[in-house]
């Protein structure tokens, strides 16, 4: 058995379109091979699952979400989480640059996510209705899993990130173009992939991981992994090799 991994966003499915149907057709040949196919995003469970529902013939055997904070089975239960701190939650919502920002905001649960309620008139770029909360209540949210912001600009999703690790260590910032997902430090999807294989002792012999931008990097270096030819020259670089899609790679490796 073989497991193959991609990004959703930017990699599985181009942005600003439909998900190749190309790319499941490979997807079901690769499973009915008799391998495991599962999608890595800093998506949540909700934001993922209801992109998926446009897709019934996509059927993943598992889903790393929350860049790898929450891991769930092909039924959708979940596995295994990490979960914010209460403390180290309601400190991170009270800093300024976070309580004070005019960037639009959400905040994730294991299941759920909600929109931070602020006076913005940017969007988050989501087509999905979202239930918009007030820090006061996101305080004291249970298995925050993830808060994200929308920046600007790449330079400022870097600064925000750089100044949040400042105050707390164990808080990572997966940043995805300009947006930047703060989540517990060993939320990524080169660790949410190993959790997988842990809770689930699948014992593959080869692991395919693809992605195409910086938060898929960690996983792409340690699984000698894979990238798309839209990707960053970063990630080009990085990678064993550049495949028009996931479908050509998955169908190259079956």
């Amino acid at each position: 058995m073989k497991l193959a991994a991609t990004d959703f966003d930017g990699t599985f499915c181009p942005i600003h379109e439909p998900v190749p149907q190309s790319n499941i057709d490979a997807v079901k040949k690769w499973q009915a091979a008799g391998h495991k196919f599962g999608i890595c995003t800093g998506r949540g469970l909700s934001l993922i699952d209801f992109e998926l529902q446009k897709y019934p013939d996509l059927q993943p055997d598992y889903l790393v979400c929350n860049n790898g904070a929450v891991i769930v089975d092909k039924k959708k239960e979940i596995l295994t989480s990490l979960t914010f701190p209460c403390e180290m939650l309601q400190g991170l919502l009270d800093m300024p640059l976070i309580h004070e920002t005019n960037n639009p905001m959400r905040i994730l649960t294991e299941t759920d996510m909600y929109l931070l309620d602020i006076p913005t008139a940017m969007e988050f770029g989501l087509n999905i209705p979202m239930e918009k909360v007030t820090f006061a209540k996101a305080r004291e949210m249970p298995k925050v899993v993830q808060v994200s912001m929308r920046c600007a600009t790449v330079e400022e999703a870097q600064e925000t990130t750089a100044k949040v690790r400042a105050k707390y260590p164990e808080i990572i910032g997966n940043i995805n173009r300009n947006y930047v997902d703060l989540n517990l430090k060993e939320a990524n999807k080169r660790d949410g992939l190993r959790r997988l294989l842990k809770v689930t002792k699948w014992q593959p012999e080869e692991i395919f991981f693809i992605g195409d931008d910086q938060n898929d990097l960690p996983a792409v270096e340690y699984f000698h992994g894979y990238t798309v030819e839209t990707a960053q020259p970063f990630m080009k670089e990085a990678a064993k090799a550049v495949y028009p899609s996931v479908g050509d790679m998955l169908l190259q490796n079956i």
